[in-house]
């Protein structure tokens, strides 16, 4: 290994961690020892926020000097001479990044074939943030980046028993992030605790925003213990929507919401728009953006693709604009029918089903058939659509031991008081 100066515990700790579990988990499509030892070496304690914390970057996310090569055999990959935006703000924070997270080919898909859950190696980390999530929930790193352009960092951390947050889109730079549907794709966090994520997210938000402070809003909600944000407007609890998950998730879900009364946090009931609608309008604009942003891909670099990527941008070029604008249509009434809610956030399962076996294409549900990968998004697709912040929280285990994961979706804009109530969760959820 790297040699690593004096007082880098917590790096060595986690190259460590992250060497012995690779056969595992394969969390990682890159283990950068000697960049960590490297930033160790210059940090030399500077004291920045995040001073000689470890953290993994999912790979399509540049980090200067190590490939990126987009979860694909060969097409895209390229050697950056700079950091992505988000991940010079850690690094200048002082974070040590130990290495580039597995992630499905081009972020294209919910599922990350290569990576396994550390709550049980039989089974999927969902996607296509999944090696992120499986570092964070091996203990290799306490923090790690992601992308969430249709549920992609909510779903492995709900399979992972991790904290998992996309921020509204927009409110933090894509600049050295691989696209994939731009009106979309957005950046986040994936941490083992609200305490490390809102601390990422204090130094991400602080960057975007032009300062090195703290964001605007609760700031009382960045401090240990978090125990009395108070939220002006209830939140609302979607019980139709969470009846149809399977009964070890809806009865997680059920059980959080009422813990989150007993805590104080008044809770009604709402009702939200066809998920069946929001899930496809979403997927059509993934598809043809999708297909915009690859344009050419599969002539000029189609060996470097498997062939369930290859057909999958083939089948996006086919989606017409008139679709397209038709999902457009569907965001904004969506939009309006969500903003007309007389609630802070709006509570709902992240994934219906817990964590399928690898491999497993299709699972009973309430009595039908259903795929996989379309179930990873049939609840995180509604934040995706409309551009809000959404967090998924661990709220419980099934009867085998896996996680259970419970979804806050917050005002688009509002990402601070969002974390407010997440981290009042976790305490009511412990």
């Amino acid at each position: 290994m790297t040699h690593l100066p004096a007082g880098a515990e917590a790096v060595r700790r986690a190259l460590e961690c992250a060497e012995s579990l690779q056969s595992e988990l394969h969390a990682f499509a890159d283990i950068t020892s000697e960049l960590a030892g490297h930033d160790a070496a210059e940090a030399g304690g500077r004291g920045g926020p995040l001073d000689g914390v470890p953290v993994a970057v999912k790979d399509v996310i540049d980090v200067a000097g190590v490939p990126t090569r987009l979860g694909t055999p060969g097409a895209g990959h390229r050697l950056p001479s700079h950091d992505a935006d988000v991940v010079a703000a850690l690094r200048g924070a002082g974070a040590i990044v130990i290495g580039k997270t597995t992630t499905h080919e081009l972020a294209i898909g919910m599922i990350t074939p290569q990576a396994r859950n550390p709550h049980d190696t039989s089974r999927i980390t969902g996607g296509s943030s999944g090696g992120s999530a499986a570092a964070v929930a091996a203990g290799v790193v306490p923090i790690a980046l992601g992308t969430d352009t249709n549920g992609s960092i909510r779903s492995p951390a709900a399979h992972c028993g991790v904290v998992g947050f996309k921020p509204s889109r927009g409110l933090l730079p894509t600049a050295g992030v691989a696209p994939l549907a731009p009106t979309q794709d957005t950046v986040g966090l994936i941490a083992a605790r609200m305490p490390s994520l809102l601390a990422a997210w204090r130094v991400l938000a602080g960057a975007a925003r032009g300062s090195r402070q703290p964001p605007s809003g609760a700031v009382g909600a960045f401090e240990p213990g978090v125990a009395r944000a108070s939220v002006a407007r209830p939140v609302g609890f979607a019980r139709a929507a969470t009846a149809a998950a399977s009964a070890p998730v809806a009865d997680a879900v059920e059980q959080s919401a009422s813990r989150l009364a007993a805590a104080g946090i008044k809770v009604v009931e709402v009702e939200l728009p066809d998920r069946e609608l929001v899930r496809a309008a979403s997927v059509l604009v993934i598809l043809r953006e999708a297909a915009d942003a690859w344009d050419g891909l599969v002539e000029t670099e189609g060996d470097g693709l498997t062939t369930e990527v290859r057909a999958t941008l083939r089948s996006a070029a086919t989606v017409s604009q008139a679709a397209y604008r038709n999902a457009k249509r569907v965001r904004l009434q969506v939009c309006t029918a969500l903003a007309s809610l007389d609630v802070d956030a709006i509570l709902l399962p992240t994934v219906p089903v817990t964590a399928t076996l690898a491999g497993a294409e299709r699972v009973e549900l309430r009595g039908r058939m259903r795929s996989v990968e379309a179930l990873q998004s049939e609840y995180t697709s509604l934040a995706s659509l409309t551009g809000q912040p959404a967090i998924s929280l661990p709220c419980g285990k099934d009867k085998d031991g896996l996680p259970v994961g419970l979804q806050l979706l917050g005002k688009a804009g509002a990402d601070d008081e969002l974390l407010t109530l997440a981290a009042r969760a976790e305490q009511a959820f412990v």
